[in-house]
């Protein structure tokens, strides 16, 4: 009897069917396995008995979907098992970087997601770094104007290893330090700036700021 290679077939669904079913227990247990407080031991073991092909797969799943990688990095625990496990080759971090840019708005401005960002400006390498530096150049002041968002921006100003992309960074806070002075969340990104010490970024913030000091002072979050 001739195969049936009917796409539509009852056989062929069923096929697919049960293929999809595997995926999603197998995605289902390893969302399990990132995010729950009591498995830390189990990754701990399981990662040291990777080889590198395990490691691939897992960060092929893990990121398989945007929203299913969001769901994971924005998890206290999913966060801190995603950051272990970058930095660890860079075929590895190749999945985590598209993932990262694809919802990288969202993923700076959340609590814990942030933080799988800001441990790739320090791991990967230079190429991918300075792409996730472009991003963040673009979306710097919406950034900066978000709780955890301006948490994150300033964690990477202080340890971005890139001078040039440092210094653009100081740059555009500069130019527009009038404009988050008067920010409830940006006011706090001028202020670690002027801590940093960088005096062209000083100088550049006093020139923004000249005039409008007084009536900065009178505002609880300008002052």
């Amino acid at each position: 009897m001739a195969p049936d290679n009917n796409p539509f077939s009852m056989s062929t669904m069923f096929n697919a069917l049960q293929r999809i079913h595997l995926s999603n227990t197998r995605l289902k247990r390893l969302f399990n396995l990132m995010t729950s407080c009591e498995g830390v031991g189990q990754f701990k073991d399981l990662i040291s008995t990777f080889d590198q092909s395990q490691l691939q797969m897992m960060a092929s799943l893990l990121t398989s979907d945007s929203d299913y990688f969001m769901e994971v990095v924005s998890n206290k625990y999913g966060s801190r098992r995603v950051q272990k496990l970058l930095g660890i080759s860079d075929d590895v971090d190749a999945f985590f970087y598209g993932a990262i840019l694809q919802r990288f708005f969202d993923i700076m401005t959340d609590k814990y997601a942030s933080y799988v960002a800001i441990r790739a400006t320090v791991v990967f390498d230079q190429v991918k770094k300075h792409v996730m530096y472009k991003y963040l150049l673009h979306y710097a002041l919406d950034i900066a104007r978000i709780q955890y968002g301006c948490i994150a921006l300033n964690e990477v100003l202080t340890d971005a290893d890139d001078p040039l992309y440092r210094n653009r960074l100081l740059d555009v806070v500069a130019r527009d330090a009038l404009f988050l002075s008067n920010d409830l969340w940006g006011n706090f990104v001028v202020q670690h700036v002027l801590k940093l010490y960088d005096l062209r970024c000083t100088y550049r913030v006093a020139v923004s700021l000249r005039g409008h000091c007084v009536d900065l002072s009178f505002k609880k979050y300008g002052s």
